[in-house]
């Protein structure tokens, strides 16, 4: 249910965006979110047009692009994708890795209409 949170954190964000570009109707947002971090995309969006409500940011769509988690490891330095929780070298067996990509959750663009 964290999905909650990050609706409402990227609510505050697009408004942030929409008075710093003298305000105006939001008609979409782009967010890329990495798959580590667990985010169910229609629950987010079903919180954000909630909390969206009566407000400016009410017709806004969101965009989500999923980012796949990808890992190096450290012993061997492959750069491989990681299909689970467990971050293992398929090359050499190594746990010892660095998670690359997986974990993003940034706003990436607001669009306004003018």
């Amino acid at each position: 249910m964290h999905e909650l949170s990050i609706a409402q954190a990227l609510v505050e964000q697009v408004e942030e965006a929409r008075q710093a570009n003298n305000g105006g109707k939001v008609l979409s947002v782009r967010i890329r979110v990495g798959e580590w971090q667990q985010v169910v995309p229609e629950i987010l969006t079903a919180y954000f047009d909630y909390l969206a409500q009566d407000t400016p940011l009410e017709a806004a769509r969101i965009n989500i692009d999923a980012v796949s988690a990808t890992a190096r490891c450290d012993d061997c330095d492959r750069v491989f994708a990681v299909p689970d929780i467990f971050l293992i070298c398929p090359t050499c067996g190594s746990r010892s890795c660095t998670l690359l990509t997986g974990k993003e959750m940034e706003l990436i663009e607001v669009e306004l209409d003018d």
